[in-house]
Formats: structure tokens, sequence, C-alpha cells
């Protein structure tokens, strides 16, 4: 059983880097080129820490629009892994345990609202790295959504496969 453990939350969090990378890369290409802009730019008299946080989360363009500044490729990339270093045992495990314990027709929506607390809890992990240097993501909540919703996704259709994966590496682990 402790092989087996082992074995799925690795498998786990394997495909949920794999899935979760590429779409960070993605959203991050396409708010650097496609430039999706927000509204112009407005000076405030006040000078308080909400514009010194909103001049560091942006980026000023022509035509006086911003778009969301965005950190380096390595810290994007070591930001993901770390977020669901931290995310996603905790998540495999609660779901595994609903399926486990709770009737069958409870185990969807147990995955939904573990899904949805995790999307909040990477969101505000992300957000928390906007206001340092080189760290910034863009927009973290659609960060988090998206990759979530793709990683989900792609756990669900392949489910079968990652058991039957899992079963593959235990009886070779035996044999061996």
């Amino acid at each position: 059983m402790k092989a087996y453990l082992i074995k799925m939350f690795g498998i786990s969090l394997a495909l949920t880097i794999l899935v979760e990378l590429p779409v960070a890369f993605v959203l991050r290409w396409g708010m650097k080129h496609l430039g999706r802009t927000g509204k112009k730019t407005e000076s405030t008299s006040n000078g308080g820490r909400q514009a010194r946080k909103a001049a560091q989360a942006t980026v000023s363009t022509s035509g006086g629009r911003t778009k969301p500044a965005l950190g380096s490729k390595r810290h994007l990339a070591l930001l993901v892994v770390l977020v669901n270093l931290l995310t996603n045992p905790l998540a495999v495990l609660l779901c595994w345990l609903g399926r486990m314990y709770l009737p069958p027709f409870l185990s969807l929506p147990v995955q939904l609202l573990v899904e949805a607390a995790v999307v909040a809890v990477e969101a505000w992990i992300y957000r928390s790295f906007m206001e340092k240097p080189g760290w910034q993501t863009g927009r973290p909540v659609l960060l988090s959504l998206t990759a979530n919703v793709c990683s989900w996704t792609i756990g669900i259709v392949c489910g079968r496969w990652i058991d039957l994966a899992v079963a593959i590496a235990l009886r070779l682990g035996q044999g061996w």
C-alpha cells in the first residue's frame, strides 16, 4: 500500500507539473505578445501604497495603456513547480480519501470543491509574488484557474491510464 501511495502521488505530481508548466508559458507568451491591455493609466494625488503596487505590477505601453509586468521564464517555472509541490499532494490525498470513504455520487462534488480551494490558494500565492521584481506572473487568478482546469481535465481523461501505469509499475517493482 505504501508503494502504491508513493507512486500515485508521484505520478499525479509529475502529470500536474507537465501540464501546468506549458499552460503557464502559453499564458505568459499570450500576455507578452498579444498584449491584452488594461485601462488607461491615471495619475493619483494620494501617492499611496496601492498606486505604487499598481505601478510595479504593470508596464506602460504606447497610448498610455498598461499591461501586466511579467517576470522571467525561469522564475515562472520555479514558482509553478513549488506551488504545485505545496498544493498537489494535499489535493490528491483529499480526493483519494473522498473516493475511498464517500458514496460514489459525492466523488465529483468533493473533487470540484478541492480544486476550487486549490485554485484559490495558488492564485493567492501567485498574487503574493506580484510585488517581487522578476517574479510577476501577470494575471495570477487566470494562471491558477486555467492551469488547474487543464491539469484536472487531463487527470480525469487519463485517470484509468494512470491507475494502469501505477499497477504496472508495482508489478515490475515486484519482479525485480
